[in-house]
């Protein structure tokens, strides 16, 4: 009985001491291993990023106003004076899908309204409304030409300046720009960049002037900042 459990003793004895070697020789394998730094493979290959060629492209503009549903499909509102005299008989009206129309010009005042110091705008949906019934519409009133557009999350504020990198020959560079129309999607670049230019799109919130660049893909873009 005594031989058994000796027997047995001994058995668990080398148990643990096989476990210990083996956990000692993974450790020792574990700190042999090469170490992969982030900042090491930045310096080497360059920070990852992605870079689109900006193209110069004409760009919609469009102006929201308001009116209120009078009676079926005739709804009025109030316009600025700028705005009136983009505005034209049957001319069409949109929502937040500009590809379909909601509604047409009907008429525009042209005497200013005293109290609201607007001019009156008259429009015509396409379906009934429901009277009293509160419209956000908007229309094309202009057309940039040769526009450069990025998205607002290219911009780089900083101290109420507008800055973005730019993909220079492998490096990065911070540059500052000049802002036109700008809305919830992109901006509208009048200063500060060219045609052909290659702009950081994604991975910029990493970089540091004349970080050596690692690019992802270099697509086209055009209207709106969107790639083609």
């Amino acid at each position: 009985m005594k031989t058994r459990k000796a027997v047995i003793y001994i058995g668990i004895a080398i148990g643990c001491f096989i476990s210990i070697w083996i956990r000692i020789n993974m450790i020792k394998a574990d700190r042999g291993r090469e170490i992969v730094s982030y900042y090491g493979e930045w310096q080497k290959s360059g920070k990852p990023v992605e870079v689109r060629v900006i193209e110069a492209t004409e760009v919609p503009v469009y102006d929201q106003f308001t009116v209120r549903a009078v009676n079926g499909r005739i709804a009025r509102g109030f316009v600025t004076g700028e705005v009136k005299e983009a505005l034209r008989p049957e001319q069409e009206i949109y929502g937040e899908d500009k590809a379909v129309p909601l509604a047409v010009v009907r008429s525009v005042g042209k005497d200013l309204d005293m109290d609201t110091g607007m001019f009156p705008v008259e429009v015509e949906f396409k379906k009934s409304c429901s009277q009293g019934g509160v419209f956000v519409i908007s229309a094309h009133t202009v057309t940039i030409k040769n526009a450069l557009v990025v998205l607002n999350e290219v911009l780089d504020i900083s101290a109420g300046e507008y800055f973005i990198w730019k993909d220079d020959a492998g490096f990065a560079r911070k540059h500052r720009v000049s802002i036109g129309s700008r809305d919830g999607y992109g901006a509208v670049i009048t200063g500060g960049l060219q045609p052909g230019d290659r702009v950081i799109f994604s991975g910029q919130s990493i970089l540091e002037d004349n970080d050596r660049l690692l690019v992802v893909n270099v697509p086209a873009i055009g209207k709106t900042g969107k790639s083609q």
